[in-house]
């Protein structure tokens, strides 16, 4: 219930903010209809290449809000953005080749396909490839590990989400391992 009451509120702050910015933008607008009437027609061409509107500040109630609830605002930003050929983007992502009847995939092109989205940058607490938080879990045992890739653990979801079998997620696993060790 808090947390809905928190959200309407802060929706009502958005809207209220963007009503008065709005406000702001037409009065300016208006007088500048009035003083167009005394413009000359060589001052005509200036005024014509006005400068480009600069993006409108944060409202008193959008920044009080920001600044008392900072983990409000971490939850709702994006999660990803779309980038296009030729535009510089943060992640690359990676297209897992079909399975060959018969043939499971090797560790590292399944790795690179599904689990570098959240073991390359650690999201959800998922542990970074290659550092030492992977000490204590393989010393639990590849048994464990397996286990727990196959069946999902923590904020895991099972076989990560994918649609691969047992033994590709033993893959993965053994070149993480490799990784990491």
């Amino acid at each position: 219930m808090k947390k809905a009451v928190m959200f309407s509120v802060a929706a009502l702050l958005a809207v209220s903010t963007m009503a008065t910015q709005a406000q702001e933008a037409v009065a300016p607008a208006e007088t500048q209809t009035a003083d167009a009437t005394e413009v000359t027609t060589a001052e005509a061409p200036a005024q014509a290449a006005a400068p480009v509107e600069e993006a409108p500040k944060e409202s008193p109630q959008v920044q009080k809000l920001v600044a008392m609830y900072p983990n409000l605002i971490a939850r709702i930003a994006p999660y990803g953005k779309v980038c296009f050929d030729g535009e510089e983007c943060d992640i690359n992502i990676t297209v897992l080749a079909p399975a060959v009847e018969g043939q499971a995939r090797d560790g590292e092109s399944l790795y690179k396909a599904i689990c570098s989205t959240c073991h390359d940058a650690g999201l959800i607490g998922a542990p970074k490839i290659g550092t030492s938080d992977w000490a204590s879990r393989i010393g639990k045992g590849t048994a464990t590990l397996y286990n727990h890739a196959i069946n999902g653990f923590n904020a895991m979801p099972a076989r990560g989400g994918a649609d691969i079998s047992d033994e590709e997620v033993q893959n993965a696993v053994d070149y993480i391992i490799q990784q990491s060790s």
